[in-house]
């Protein structure tokens, strides 16, 4: 029972590396450096007026907070198709639900989720290697 347990998790977190890979995390994240540089370099500028810094500083602000909130809606999708994915986990009689949680936070779940992120990613770069 032991065995399809682990290869339950393994599945889980393989489709969940699947979906994480599908989130546009790095676009999200790449737009907060750019945002923030702008509003060093408008900090900066001698040419600019402060009543117009004060607009651009606040449209930047706004941005990096939009950015920040897509990227939590982003984490918290991947969480709930996490939770999702583990309620299917019922038919293991001895575990349950909150056993497959509980064994998912345990250092033998982080292992399998190390190791089916890293095989998805090692079997995506194969798979570009082959197409190429």
């Amino acid at each position: 029972m032991k065995i399809a347990l682990i290869s339950y998790l393994y599945a889980v977190f393989f489709i969940l590396a699947f979906l994480a890979d599908r989130l546009p995390f790095l676009t999200l994240i790449k737009k907060i450096p750019r945002l923030s540089k702008s509003s060093f370099q408008t900090i900066r500028s001698e040419s600019i007026e402060d009543a117009k810094k004060q607009e651009i500083l606040l449209a930047n602000s706004l941005g990096i907070f939009k950015q920040s909130l897509k990227i939590t809606a982003c984490i918290l999708l991947l969480a709930v198709c996490g939770l999702l994915l583990l309620l299917p986990g019922g038919i293991f009689l001895y575990l349950g639900f909150s056993g497959l949680l509980h064994s998912t936070i345990t250092t033998e779940g982080l292992v399998i989720s190390i190791a089916s992120f890293f095989s998805y990613f090692l079997l995506k770069r194969l798979y570009v290697k082959i197409r190429l």
